[in-house]
């Protein structure tokens, strides 16, 4: 009876099944672009694929090579836990830090064209008066009544050549009526009226690009007047078709981008026109009509500029342009996609768009950030399907970058004057 019972006991051993292993194995990297996608590396994944899942939700999963895979990441922002189970191997967890849209916010009072005061997270914009909003916190931080600048009589602050120096048109303290638009020297602590500018009504905005010459805007038609001690001379330069949208100034070069319907690069001294765009019905690069160059932005050194625009039927596209004479250097399609702003920094571009079919049904918000050496995608940083930003309800849109926090955010605000609304602030998280 003895030796049965030992029999019993071997058989029982026998077939019981063998004990987990240990997982050996290590990520590519735990702080990762948000729906990017993280290299896994162990020789347990000879035999068979792993499962991959971050919380409830598998990851879809694709082999490099036999001890090599990689898992695609879910779009979002934090710390996250990963969980690797491989067939015979113990559940191996890492914690994997996405780098993403943080958040979508309700900010201030804001309309039109938002100026960035430089090196800091603060614009200044048409609210209720003139605000100046710290886009860190959503809180405006200085403000001035509509005497000073009111969204009634132009919906956007406008740039100057001269750094601390903008453009603003407010209304009279009696009658409540828009003024005439005046230069103002913006100071840490005090605001002074410096030079009177010659009034367009309808303008979309105003900007001084020279000394105390002015562009101005309309809806329809782009006026440039030159002033001097004896007057103003206005539509001296050019008509063109479309308005203006806004002005960029590279103050360094004495360079100034005229963007809407169109793209001029302008000596910022004496108001000569030094290049167009190579763009327009059946031009090249676009085989579609160019709608409108969106925004622009310059290279540290301002010998290159940056533009996005829209194309029509196409989507969008990226230009890279010389500063000097607005010759096209290359370019990069941004299909199914409408453009909204573009920054640079050493080695980045960083492109706003609102994704989906093109013009006014492209509504979901991306943040695509590009390698500025080549041009190539580094990562794309998605919004939820539900947050929408409409192109018809959003009129423009304004990257400010965050060097402190590694932080970039993208500010919407309507552009019709005489209305505003509570701008829209999207905060992205930016891998160092």
């Amino acid at each position: 009876m003895q030796r049965v019972l030992v029999l019993l006991v071997l058989l029982a051993a026998c077939d019981s099944p063998a004990a987990p292993r240990e997982f050996v194995g290590h990520l590519g990297a735990t702080d990762v672009w948000s729906g990017a996608e993280v290299v896994v590396v162990s020789p347990s994944f000879q035999t068979a694929l792993p499962h991959v899942r971050i919380g409830s939700d598998t990851l879809s999963v694709r082999r490099l090579d036999d001890s090599t895979v990689v898992a695609q990441l879910p779009d979002g922002n934090g710390t996250r836990t990963l969980t690797i189970e491989t067939a015979g191997f113990e559940p191996f967890s890492a914690d994997v830090t996405l780098y993403g849209l943080r958040s979508i916010e309700t900010g201030p009072l804001l309309a039109g064209y938002l100026e960035l005061i430089p090196n800091t997270t603060r614009v200044l914009g048409a609210g209720d008066g003139l605000v100046e909003v710290d886009v860190r916190t959503g809180n405006v931080v200085r403000h001035w009544d509509e005497t000073v600048h009111s969204a009634d009589c132009i919906s956007s602050v406008g740039p100057s050549v001269r750094v601390g120096y903008y453009v603003l048109w407010g209304k009279d303290s009696v009658g409540g009526r828009c003024t005439h638009p005046w230069v103002w020297h913006y100071g840490l602590t005090t605001l002074d009226r410096v030079d009177s500018l010659p009034a367009v009504p309808g303008a979309w905005g105003m900007a001084e690009i020279g000394p105390r010459g002015i562009i101005a805007g309309g809806d329809d038609v782009l006026r440039i007047s030159h002033c001097d001690s004896a007057g103003c001379t206005p539509q001296t330069y050019f008509n063109q078709g479309g308005g203006l949208g806004g002005v960029s100034i590279a103050r360094s070069a004495n360079r100034a981008f005229l963007h809407h319907w169109f793209g001029f690069i302008v000596d910022a001294t004496t108001g000569d026109t030094l290049g167009r765009l190579p763009l327009g019905p059946g031009g090249s690069p676009a085989t579609q009509p160019f709608y409108h160059a969106e925004n622009v932005a310059f290279s540290a050194g301002e010998d290159t500029a940056y533009v996005v625009g829209n194309i029509g039927a196409s989507g969008s596209i990226l230009l890279r342009i010389l500063t000097s004479t607005g010759a096209l250097i290359d370019t990069l399609p941004l299909t199914n996609t409408y453009a909204t702003d573009v920054r640079v920094d050493d080695t980045r571009i960083y492109v706003a768009l609102l994704k989906g079919s093109v013009g006014v049904n492209a509504t979901r918000p991306e943040l695509r950030i590009y390698d500025r050496a080549n041009l190539q995608l580094i990562a794309t940083l998605r919004a939820a399907d539900a947050d929408t930003l409409s192109p018809t309800e959003w009129h423009q849109f304004r990257l400010v970058p965050d060097l402190v926090m590694h932080a970039m955010y993208l500010v919407a605000t309507v552009q019709v004057v005489g209305f505003d609304a509570n701008a829209k602030i999207l905060r992205y998280d930016l891998l160092p």
